[in-house]
């Protein structure tokens, strides 16, 4: 048995050299719960919605409807058809859109005919709106 003063220093000594309190545990979890709300708030807004302006929509709807005939008709433009098509497009949008959001709008616009398919009405009134406006170009 040990003395009550040898029990002190040793009660003492293991204080002094005791370890922190684990904290790696409750700082990761911090960390990853902080790293989390970072991405949610860049995911929330990128998934804002797809046109912010109406010459975006107009473009939006065109898109859906010249990715639509690809897909869904399965036709085949030719690259002048194409660059024809898409000088049609700038005159009806007044050329608004830049080009970073062309190709987001693009991407969007193939994204909605894959989840949606080719009977969504989204897709539909999109064919509707090449059919009227943009067919005459492909020609």
């Amino acid at each position: 048995m040990t003395s009550p003063r040898l029990s002190s220093a040793l009660s003492a000594r293991a204080h002094a050299h005791a370890p922190v309190p684990d904290r790696v545990p409750t700082l990761l979890v911090a960390v990853l719960v902080g790293f989390a709300l970072v991405c949610m708030a860049i995911g929330s807004a990128g998934a804002r919605a797809a046109a912010e302006t109406p010459q975006e929509e107009v473009y939006l709807n065109y898109q859906i409807g010249l990715q639509a005939v690809a897909k869904c008709r399965d036709v085949t433009l030719s690259h002048e058809q194409q660059q024809r098509i898409g000088q049609r497009i700038d005159t009806l949008t007044g050329a608004a859109v830049g080009a970073g959001r062309r190709l987001f709008l693009i991407e969007e616009a193939k994204e909605i005919i894959n989840a949606e398919g080719c009977d969504d009405p989204v897709v539909t009134n999109g064919l509707a709106a090449y059919d009227a406006n943009l067919a005459s170009a492909a020609q």
